[in-house]
């Protein structure tokens, strides 16, 4: 942990940032309670994410020796038709494993509901107001955003407590596709130091709620910040 009169603002922390440059952010936790240590390329071009996704995805489209292993959930009823919501006389299977090649009917159809999100990604409206290179804040969730970054590597410290979900095949065959793209590390991380989130953690065998702070510090090319509600 930095000493108390090493700490800096992020804004301060971020200036001068450029595009590639390297930032970690220890001890992240998600919404739903996932904790991780991160290190990003700052300020990604989107476009140039997006070019590189393409181009991928036309490679993957052509191998004809691929294999995806998907793992997914769903409802079943009675007479053994899925669905993606819960009702009567449906029953949740979980854990399904499957292996898919690209003669698969739901493999084309994927690939093409993927190229549609490269080609024309839905636009919406964020409200996000650029302080520095990838950083934003958003005046409507009073928080501070890394925006534009792409995942270097990343390390699980605690994995988040996530409901159940269930899916169609073929868009468990899409998100499957969309994680071997460089839009899959295409990142937004809340970087507010005051905000905690509660986590799940085991104690004497227990589960129970704690408060953590939404992250422990961020450094950047040796400089960092440290979250003023991280335990000194």
């Amino acid at each position: 942990m930095l000493d108390q009169e090493k700490k800096c603002s992020l804004i301060e922390a971020t200036e001068g940032l450029k595009a590639g440059m390297f930032v970690h952010i220890h001890g992240y936790v998600s919404e739903h309670g996932e904790i991780q240590h991160a290190t990003v390329h700052a300020d990604a071009q989107y476009d140039s994410v997006y070019k590189r996704s393409a181009k991928q995805l036309d490679v993957i489209e052509k191998d004809t020796n691929l294999k995806l292993e998907i793992n997914r959930n769903t409802w079943v009823d009675s007479k053994g038709t899925e669905y993606n919501r819960k009702a009567k006389d449906r029953t949740l299977k979980t854990g399904i494993k499957e292996t898919v090649t690209p003669a698969d009917p739901d493999f084309v159809e994927a690939i093409a509901k993927v190229r549609k999100s490269i080609v024309d990604p839905k636009t919406t409206t964020d409200n996000m107001v650029k302080i520095e290179n990838s950083i934003y804040d958003n005046p409507n969730t009073d928080r501070t955003y890394l925006r534009n970054v792409l995942i270097h590597s990343k390390t699980i410290v605690q994995q988040g407590d996530y409901p159940i979900s269930c899916q169609a095949r073929v868009n468990a065959i899409t998100d499957t596709i969309r994680k071997m793209l460089p839009i899959a590390q295409y990142r937004t991380y809340i970087l507010d130091a005051n905000e905690k989130v509660i986590v799940k953690v085991i104690e004497n065998g227990a589960k129970i709620e704690k408060m953590f702070p939404r992250f422990e510090y961020v450094s950047l090319m040796g400089a960092g910040i440290s979250s003023s509600s991280s335990e000194e």
